[in-house]
């Protein structure tokens, strides 16, 4: 099995996209990129523009040898929206070169948020007369030569009645070999993720990572206790070799820090704690942590943020 990482913060952007091959298959995971409108109170610096472009080219050409795609829910940066944005890097045809000629599998809209509907119906009137089929898979299982990708049922955005909606995750199966990508559960702090996991016992994790620059609400240290509570249980429970924090937890500078536990845990159990950087085995770069830092470093044109003052915001969920 190839595990290719594409986007995520530890390469510059807002995003979890993966590229997996088995001998069946070619299939993109949560094809999406974007970045913060605001952050620090500022827009995208010139070098988080540059880098959503780069990683969109990347996108583009892993889609060519792609036969499938998964959407594990409608937050713009896990799928190419069918519209042009400076923030995802988009034109008004870069969704044909996604999703073209695929199989989609996507997470059912029927528990999903009134704002991430509305995106799905956006993107189904879009695709429905360029992909090859589609196919509403939460909570079920395909198999697809000797590839197995088994669908966990809908699974909460955080916790249990989170107001950013469901998720779905999938584990892809060669062999006695399974990988599972589990997008946007924070932790995972829910105890539906936990079960799932424990169920699949994958030896290859790639996991949507606690929020930790947000303090506020819900998101205080007991949330993230929990997470890193979690993320040890998995840990200690024996089944994995290599496990990746991705996304929410690395718009926080000090992420591994504040993670210390886990590490800890995962060096007495050798298993191998890394970044979407690491599987590239890139230093983490992460831009929207520093954006404050860019704009004092590296301050860009006077005219600068005049484009983005007509662009409406386009945030998360």
């Amino acid at each position: 099995m190839e595990i290719v990482p594409i986007a995520e913060e530890s390469l510059g952007v807002r995003s979890m996209a993966i590229f997996v091959k088995t001998k069946d298959l070619g299939i993109l995971l949560d094809p999406g990129i974007s970045l913060s409108p605001r952050r620090f109170g500022l827009p995208p610096h010139p070098r988080e523009l540059e880098r959503v472009r780069a990683l969109r080219r990347v996108l583009e050409r892993y889609a060519e040898s792609a036969t499938h795609v998964l959407i594990s829910h409608y937050h713009r940066d896990h799928f190419t929206v069918p519209y042009a944005s400076i923030y995802m890097g988009t034109t008004g045809d870069s969704y044909r070169l996604i999703y073209g000629g695929k199989q989609l599998l996507m997470k059912s809209p029927s528990d999903i948020n009134w704002s991430q509907k509305r995106r799905y119906y956006g993107l189904l009137k879009a695709v429905e007369g360029i992909v090859r089929g589609i196919v509403y898979v939460d909570g079920n299982k395909l198999s697809i030569g000797d590839t197995e990708l088994l669908v966990s049922p809908s699974l909460p955005h955080g916790l249990q009645g989170s107001r950013t909606g469901r998720v779905i995750a999938v584990t892809i199966s060669e062999g006695s070999y399974r990988f599972t990508f589990m997008p946007d559960v924070e932790g995972p702090v829910s105890q539906e993720a936990m079960d799932y996991l424990l169920q699949v016992r994958p030896q290859f994790l790639v996991v949507g990572g606690p929020p930790l620059y947000l303090n506020r609400g819900e998101f205080n240290e007991d949330y993230m206790r929990l997470a890193m509570k979690n993320l040890v249980s998995l840990i200690r429970a024996g089944f994995l070799e290599r496990l990746v924090i991705a996304h929410h937890a690395l718009r926080e500078l000090n992420w591994r820090e504040r993670m210390r536990e886990v590490f800890m845990t995962a060096r007495e159990a050798h298993v191998e704690v890394t970044t979407y950087a690491g599987l590239l085995n890139r230093e983490d770069e992460l831009l929207e942590a520093r954006r404050r830092e860019l704009y004092s470093a590296e301050p860009p044109p006077r005219d600068y943020l005049e484009q983005f003052r007509s662009v409406r915001d386009e945030g998360e969920d």
